[in-house]
């Protein structure tokens, strides 16, 4: 505790108006970054001592830290990080890709098929009803006038969503292992394949809906086939990385931690420039590995020699760009609908997981390793932003404010979960 006070005392003497300008100093990304790598870390191990996982203290300190709070990084400064964005987000879906080993999650398909169908379906329906049962004064009130069908259809699309990065980074700091762990790791990540192709169908339902004014919505198949280019895109490009993985691992096996990372780039950079979805290149890379040659292991123990750090800077920055001016503005409503959410997640994994034949603490407890959070949920709000200029900016910033909330509490109710399955703190299979 002490060195974290120290810490947060240097950094508020350093950037002082009064030094700032006794010694004519400017203000310099590389020590904002430093401190904020640094704090994130201590904040990370204080919090774990109290039995919560480490990335929600990279996150705390990202927020605490950022430009609405004390100030340490500018809004300059957290965009310009946000290149780090890339390789988190590449190494972190080749461990997921690497963990999903095709022997267990066939003995696990009709439980995630159950889970993914009924968290949809009770989620996305859900906020539909809602739409029409509740009096939508308090929404006119900050987004505008808007037609309940669309907006609701949205709302619901998006809170289906779950984060696999989040999931994947509290599994591996619990390291966790066992059915439940897979279970929900895979129901994460074919939940967000899943809720990628449903928001390209909505988003699509709604401009038509819009742009009509308000008459039957029709379908745009020009985004549905740009959708299955993207899509077929990413799984070939997916496949021939993870290819070429394998002939790195098994003829040349030096500096093998260099070339992931070169690859995690290399994979974020493409598929920015095709307009491919990196989360699922990587993925499929990962999973190529692990399950169709023998270096799986050696793949997930090179990247886990450099998570800590990229976990510690991915969060942190994550935290950091969080609208804190949203959540102030619409922090009672995205309260409203965080509760909302996670009684319908609970309803829908109940339901997915007794038809699934899961087991009791899946059906009762399974609802907490799906509130987090992140990136594509954001994305898909700052798509709707561009796309829905009647109302899309007031969405955008109501679902900012629910994010901050859904990725605060999502990693710790994932970890209790974990905890309670008694599959955390495993040994490497």
């Amino acid at each position: 505790m002490i060195e974290l006070l120290i810490l947060l005392a240097g950094m508020l003497l350093w950037r002082s108006e009064i030094i700032q300008v006794s010694l004519g100093l400017q203000s310099s990304l590389a020590l904002s970054f430093g401190f904020i790598l640094l704090f994130a870390f201590l904040v990370g191990q204080r919090v774990a001592r109290f039995q919560l996982p480490q990335i929600t203290g990279f996150i705390l300190a990202g927020i605490l830290g950022g430009p609405y709070l004390l100030g340490f990084l500018s809004h300059h400064d957290v965009q310009t990080l946000q290149i780090f964005d890339g390789l988190a987000l590449s190494l972190i879906a080749l461990i997921a890709g690497g963990e999903m080993r095709l022997s267990r999650l066939k003995q696990q398909l009709r439980a995630i098929f159950h889970l993914v169908f009924w968290q949809t379906f009770f989620i996305i329906g859900g906020f539909i009803m809602i739409g029409f049962l509740l009096p939508l004064k308090i929404f006119h009130q900050q987004i505008g006038y808007f037609a309940p069908l669309p907006f609701f259809l949205l709302l619901g699309t998006l809170a289906t969503a779950t984060s696999p990065s989040t999931t994947i980074a509290v599994i591996t700091e619990t390291r966790s292992k066992g059915r439940l762990t897979d279970l929900v790791l895979g129901t994460a990540v074919v939940k967000d394949f899943v809720v990628i192709l449903l928001f390209a169908f909505s988003l699509s339902l709604v401009k038509s809906w819009v742009q009509g004014g308000g008459e039957s919505p029709g379908l745009d198949w020009l985004v549905v086939f740009r959708l299955l280019e993207e899509v077929g895109g990413s799984l070939l490009l997916g496949v021939v990385i993870g290819g070429g993985l394998v002939l790195y691992l098994k003829y040349i096996q030096r500096e093998v931690t260099v070339f992931i990372l070169s690859i995690a780039f290399f994979s974020y950079e493409i598929s920015h420039s095709l307009g491919f979805h990196p989360l699922l290149i990587c993925l499929v890379a990962g999973f190529i590995v692990e399950n169709y040659s023998p270096y799986g292991t050696n793949l997930i123990k090179a990247i886990k020699k450099v998570a800590l750090p990229i976990f510690v800077i991915f969060f942190a920055i994550s935290g950091a760009s969080l609208d804190m001016t949203a959540l102030r503005k619409s922090w009672l409503l995205a309260v409203a609908i965080v509760l909302i959410r996670s009684a319908l997640k609970f309803l829908g994994t109940f339901s997915g997981a007794r038809l699934g034949g899961t087991n009791s603490l899946m059906r009762s407890f399974g609802w907490a390793g799906f509130i987090s959070q992140a990136g594509v949920t954001l994305g898909m709000a700052i798509i709707i932003e561009k796309e829905i200029p009647l109302w899309g900016a007031q969405f955008k910033t109501l679902l900012l404010a629910v994010i901050a909330l859904n990725q605060i509490i999502g990693p710790v109710l994932l970890q209790k979960l974990l905890v309670r399955s008694g599959e955390s703190g495993c040994k490497e299979l």
